[in-house]
Protein backbone atom coordinates (compact mmCIF):
# COMPACT_ATOMS: atom_id res chain seq x y z
CA UNK A 1 0.00 0.00 0.00
CA UNK A 2 2.64 2.08 1.23
CA UNK A 3 4.58 2.02 -2.22
CA UNK A 4 1.22 2.25 -4.13
CA UNK A 5 0.86 5.79 -2.76
CA UNK A 6 4.71 6.67 -3.31
CA UNK A 7 4.13 5.50 -6.83
CA UNK A 8 1.14 7.70 -7.09
CA UNK A 9 2.95 10.67 -5.15
CA UNK A 10 5.42 10.65 -7.27
CA UNK A 11 3.54 10.68 -10.94
CA UNK A 12 1.28 13.58 -9.05
CA UNK A 13 4.86 15.28 -8.05
CA UNK A 14 6.46 14.84 -11.99
CA UNK A 15 3.04 16.04 -13.51
CA UNK A 16 3.23 19.28 -11.50
CA UNK A 17 6.55 20.09 -12.64
CA UNK A 18 5.42 19.65 -16.42
CA UNK A 19 2.74 21.73 -15.55
CA UNK A 20 4.50 24.28 -13.85
CA UNK A 21 7.62 24.03 -16.73
CA UNK A 22 4.91 24.47 -19.51
CA UNK A 23 3.44 27.62 -17.90
CA UNK A 24 7.24 28.91 -17.23
CA UNK A 25 7.44 28.34 -21.24
CA UNK A 26 4.15 29.73 -22.05
CA UNK A 27 4.82 33.24 -20.29
CA UNK A 28 8.52 33.27 -21.10
CA UNK A 29 7.68 32.88 -24.55
CA UNK A 30 4.90 35.90 -24.00
CA UNK A 31 7.41 37.97 -22.71
CA UNK A 32 9.98 37.63 -25.68
CA UNK A 33 7.00 38.15 -28.30
CA UNK A 34 6.16 41.44 -26.18
CA UNK A 35 9.52 41.98 -26.24
CA UNK A 36 10.19 41.73 -30.23
CA UNK A 37 6.47 43.44 -30.85
CA UNK A 38 7.74 46.25 -28.81
CA UNK A 39 11.24 46.51 -30.69
CA UNK A 40 9.38 46.55 -34.04
CA UNK A 41 7.18 49.31 -32.55
CA UNK A 42 9.78 51.56 -32.06
CA UNK A 43 11.66 50.52 -35.04
CA UNK A 44 8.51 51.46 -37.05
CA UNK A 45 8.30 55.06 -35.54
CA UNK A 46 12.03 55.61 -36.47
CA UNK A 47 11.51 54.35 -40.40
CA UNK A 48 8.21 56.65 -40.48
CA UNK A 49 10.46 59.68 -39.42
CA UNK A 50 12.85 58.88 -41.86
CA UNK A 51 10.56 58.40 -44.48
CA UNK A 52 9.38 61.91 -44.06
CA UNK A 53 12.14 63.48 -43.01
CA UNK A 54 13.41 62.52 -46.58
CA UNK A 55 10.97 63.59 -48.14
CA UNK A 56 11.66 66.71 -46.67
CA UNK A 57 15.00 66.48 -47.73
CA UNK A 58 14.51 65.51 -51.61
CA UNK A 59 12.00 68.77 -52.05
CA UNK A 60 14.88 70.77 -50.44
CA UNK A 61 17.73 69.51 -52.16
CA UNK A 62 15.67 69.70 -55.82
CA UNK A 63 14.51 73.12 -55.48
CA UNK A 64 18.14 74.18 -54.48
CA UNK A 65 20.50 72.36 -57.31
CA UNK A 66 17.27 74.06 -59.91
CA UNK A 67 18.17 77.41 -58.36
CA UNK A 68 21.87 76.69 -57.99
CA UNK A 69 21.64 78.11 -54.04
CA UNK A 70 20.16 77.36 -51.18
CA UNK A 71 18.86 79.62 -47.87
CA UNK A 72 20.71 79.61 -44.79
CA UNK A 73 16.86 78.76 -43.64
CA UNK A 74 16.65 75.96 -45.91
CA UNK A 75 20.16 74.42 -44.41
CA UNK A 76 18.87 74.59 -41.19
CA UNK A 77 15.84 73.10 -42.01
CA UNK A 78 18.44 70.42 -43.79
CA UNK A 79 20.74 70.07 -40.61
CA UNK A 80 17.67 69.08 -38.46
CA UNK A 81 16.44 66.49 -41.01
CA UNK A 82 19.48 64.64 -40.89
CA UNK A 83 20.04 64.97 -37.35
CA UNK A 84 16.76 63.42 -36.71
CA UNK A 85 17.79 60.45 -39.38
CA UNK A 86 21.01 60.07 -37.81
CA UNK A 87 19.74 59.98 -34.64
CA UNK A 88 17.06 57.45 -35.80
CA UNK A 89 19.55 55.38 -38.02
CA UNK A 90 21.42 54.08 -35.23
CA UNK A 91 18.26 53.87 -33.10
CA UNK A 92 17.47 51.07 -35.63
CA UNK A 93 20.53 49.86 -35.60
CA UNK A 94 20.47 49.74 -32.06
CA UNK A 95 16.66 47.61 -32.21
CA UNK A 96 18.44 45.27 -34.30
CA UNK A 97 21.58 44.29 -32.24
CA UNK A 98 18.59 43.19 -29.32
CA UNK A 99 16.44 41.74 -31.59
CA UNK A 100 19.49 39.11 -32.77
CA UNK A 101 20.19 39.09 -29.17
CA UNK A 102 16.81 37.22 -28.26
CA UNK A 103 16.47 35.39 -31.79
CA UNK A 104 16.97 31.65 -32.86
CA UNK A 105 20.20 32.01 -35.10
CA UNK A 106 18.15 29.93 -37.93
CA UNK A 107 15.14 32.39 -37.58
CA UNK A 108 17.04 35.36 -37.10
CA UNK A 109 17.23 38.25 -40.09
CA UNK A 110 21.04 38.81 -40.75
CA UNK A 111 22.62 42.24 -42.10
CA UNK A 112 26.28 42.74 -43.00
CA UNK A 113 27.37 44.87 -40.75
CA UNK A 114 31.03 44.97 -40.92
CA UNK A 115 31.22 48.78 -42.40
CA UNK A 116 28.27 50.60 -39.98
CA UNK A 117 30.69 52.79 -37.99
CA UNK A 118 32.04 53.86 -42.37
CA UNK A 119 28.14 54.01 -43.07
CA UNK A 120 27.56 57.04 -41.08
CA UNK A 121 26.33 58.89 -43.92
CA UNK A 122 23.57 61.16 -42.75
CA UNK A 123 25.71 61.94 -39.60
CA UNK A 124 28.62 63.01 -42.06
CA UNK A 125 26.24 65.34 -43.99
CA UNK A 126 24.70 66.96 -40.93
CA UNK A 127 28.62 67.92 -39.89
CA UNK A 128 28.71 69.40 -43.50
CA UNK A 129 25.64 71.25 -43.53
CA UNK A 130 26.49 72.59 -39.67
CA UNK A 131 29.98 73.78 -40.92
CA UNK A 132 28.75 75.30 -43.92
CA UNK A 133 26.00 76.83 -42.44
CA UNK A 134 28.24 78.50 -39.59
CA UNK A 135 31.07 79.65 -42.52
CA UNK A 136 28.03 81.53 -44.39
CA UNK A 137 26.95 83.49 -41.16
CA UNK A 138 30.08 83.89 -40.04
CA UNK A 139 30.74 85.58 -43.27
CA UNK A 140 27.38 87.31 -43.16
CA UNK A 141 25.54 85.39 -46.43
CA UNK A 142 22.16 84.82 -46.40
CA UNK A 143 22.83 82.19 -49.48
CA UNK A 144 24.85 79.22 -50.13
CA UNK A 145 25.85 79.54 -53.77
CA UNK A 146 26.29 75.90 -55.11
CA UNK A 147 29.49 75.58 -56.88
CA UNK A 148 32.31 73.61 -57.10
CA UNK A 149 32.68 70.88 -53.87
CA UNK A 150 29.41 72.14 -52.04
CA UNK A 151 27.27 70.93 -55.32
CA UNK A 152 28.85 68.06 -55.81
CA UNK A 153 27.98 67.37 -52.22
CA UNK A 154 24.46 68.37 -52.57
CA UNK A 155 24.31 66.74 -55.81
CA UNK A 156 25.60 63.29 -53.42
CA UNK A 157 22.71 64.15 -51.29
CA UNK A 158 19.90 64.50 -53.78
CA UNK A 159 20.87 61.21 -55.48
CA UNK A 160 21.11 59.20 -51.82
CA UNK A 161 17.66 61.02 -51.05
CA UNK A 162 16.05 60.06 -54.03
CA UNK A 163 17.39 56.28 -54.12
CA UNK A 164 15.80 56.00 -50.36
CA UNK A 165 12.80 57.46 -51.35
CA UNK A 166 12.15 55.48 -54.53
CA UNK A 167 12.95 52.12 -52.28
CA UNK A 168 10.70 53.51 -49.77
CA UNK A 169 8.15 53.74 -52.42
CA UNK A 170 9.13 50.41 -54.01
CA UNK A 171 9.39 48.19 -50.91
CA UNK A 172 5.29 49.92 -49.64
CA UNK A 173 4.07 48.68 -53.22
CA UNK A 174 5.91 45.98 -53.58
CA UNK A 175 6.14 43.89 -50.05
CA UNK A 176 3.87 46.13 -48.29
CA UNK A 177 0.67 45.84 -50.86
CA UNK A 178 0.37 49.54 -50.32
CA UNK A 179 -1.04 49.23 -47.26
CA UNK A 180 -1.58 52.05 -44.87
CA UNK A 181 -2.31 53.32 -41.31
CA UNK A 182 -2.21 50.36 -38.81
CA UNK A 183 -2.60 47.33 -40.93
CA UNK A 184 0.84 48.86 -42.72
CA UNK A 185 2.50 48.96 -38.52
CA UNK A 186 1.29 45.41 -38.03
CA UNK A 187 2.71 43.61 -41.15
CA UNK A 188 6.27 45.73 -40.76
CA UNK A 189 5.97 44.73 -37.01
CA UNK A 190 5.12 40.99 -37.32
CA UNK A 191 7.23 40.10 -40.30
CA UNK A 192 10.23 42.00 -39.42
CA UNK A 193 10.33 43.79 -42.20
CA UNK A 194 11.51 46.87 -40.40
CA UNK A 195 15.01 44.75 -41.18
CA UNK A 196 14.45 44.81 -44.36
CA UNK A 197 14.07 48.35 -44.58
CA UNK A 198 16.99 48.85 -42.48
CA UNK A 199 19.35 46.98 -44.58
CA UNK A 200 18.24 48.95 -47.83
CA UNK A 201 18.42 51.78 -46.56
CA UNK A 202 22.30 50.60 -45.41
CA UNK A 203 23.25 49.94 -48.94
CA UNK A 204 21.92 52.74 -50.48
CA UNK A 205 24.14 54.83 -48.24
CA UNK A 206 27.14 52.50 -48.35
CA UNK A 207 27.32 53.54 -51.92
CA UNK A 208 28.52 57.40 -50.94
CA UNK A 209 31.22 55.74 -48.16
CA UNK A 210 33.53 57.64 -50.77
CA UNK A 211 32.52 60.83 -50.95
CA UNK A 212 34.42 63.74 -49.34
CA UNK A 213 31.95 65.70 -47.67
CA UNK A 214 33.53 69.60 -47.40
CA UNK A 215 33.57 69.70 -43.68
CA UNK A 216 35.59 73.17 -43.11
CA UNK A 217 35.43 75.96 -40.40
CA UNK A 218 36.21 79.83 -41.87
CA UNK A 219 39.29 79.18 -39.27
CA UNK A 220 40.26 77.00 -41.12
CA UNK A 221 40.81 78.80 -43.96
CA UNK A 222 41.77 81.95 -42.36
CA UNK A 223 45.22 79.90 -41.39
CA UNK A 224 45.89 78.44 -44.85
Amino acid sequence: MKNKFNKKDHTVAIVSILIISIILNVYSAYKVSSYKYKLGQQAYNYIEEIRQRNEGNLEILSKSLKNGKIKNEELLKLYKNYDVIAGDIIGLWQRYASYSQNELNIFTKIIDTNRIIENDIHGQIKEYIICTLNNEMKNEQSNLILVNEDKSCFEAMYNMAEKINNYFNTFNGDILKGSTGVEKEKKVIKKHYWIDILEGIYGISDDYVDVEWKIQMVEDDLNT
